[in-house]
């Protein structure tokens, strides 16, 4: 069985780039890989008519089982990894928090098991939150810097407060973007790589462990150690001096245990 849901805005554009059917899509030759492993391939594309917009379009075969369980403890159903994503995007949305817009995704299942997905998404407007960190932290002022901490830190328990977990919360996978209210910068942040987000989480320790994880991933050429302690403390707004110092002591050691199986690399 095969199908492909399009989001309505985009169904025409679509047509008229002759992408209709699961295979129209999953085996176009209009893309450029940009990044791939043995499970999943991330790929830009260009559409004709689409004013000059960018998409990424993100491939999924040779779905592990506990992809499906994974899924399925999620969300009660039996989804392919890209509706996964896809309902995770609109989750986002619904809850105004910042993250890839879906125009398409599509799914191929054999004796009821899926043996292929893809989901397309618009580029989102901003930057890399590493890529920016590169070309513009050594010119910013401090008190930039710790408005842009304190705004991530914000937006992150945003997230944690509607019981979402996100596992892969690192510096590379989230994107921030710039806005002017009366007068005065503001920062704005949206998220990707959601395959792995968790729903209706409850338990603290996973939410100390996103922001471990983040934690991890903040390279100390960038953020010293003031800057990751106010992401944290922060986030930790409301508690006292006790849970905030517990809150860090936990952050650290999750952040201890990641940088142990892995070094970040230069961004």
């Amino acid at each position: 069985m095969e199908r492909v849901v399009i989001a309505d805005s985009w169904k025409q554009v679509l047509a008229e780039n002759g992408l209709k059917t699961f295979k129209d899509f999953y085996y176009q030759d209009n893309k450029i890989s940009i990044n791939r492993n043995n499970r999943r391939k991330v790929s830009i594309i260009r559409l004709e008519g689409a004013d000059g917009k960018k998409f990424f379009l993100k491939q999924f075969r040779h779905s592990h089982f506990k992809d499906i369980i994974f899924a399925f403890m999620n969300t009660g159903k039996f989804l392919s990894q890209a509706a996964y994503e896809w309902n995770n995007l609109e989750i986002l949305a619904k809850n105004g928090i910042g993250a890839p817009t879906p125009v398409a995704y599509g799914e191929q299942f054999r004796l009821g098991l899926e043996r292929k997905s893809f989901i397309i998404t618009e580029e989102l407007s901003g930057q890399c939150l590493s890529d920016f960190v590169t070309e513009n932290w050594d010119k910013l002022p401090i008190f930039e810097k710790e408005k842009i901490i304190t705004s991530l830190a914000r937006e992150i328990k945003k997230i944690h407060n509607t019981e979402i977990s996100l596992p892969d919360l690192y510096v590379w996978h989230i994107f921030i973007s710039e806005e002017n209210i009366n007068g005065e910068r503001t920062y704005k942040f949206a998220f990707i790589d959601l395959n792995r987000m968790k729903r209706n989480m409850w338990n603290k320790n996973e939410k100390v462990e996103n922001l471990g994880r983040l934690h991890h991933s903040m390279l100390e050429k960038y953020f010293d150690k003031s800057l990751r302690r106010l992401l944290i403390e922060t986030y930790a707004e409301g508690m006292n001096t006790e849970g905030i110092e517990k809150l860090i002591r936990n952050v650290k050691k999750f952040s201890k245990k990641y940088s142990a199986r892995r070094t970040v690399k230069q961004y």
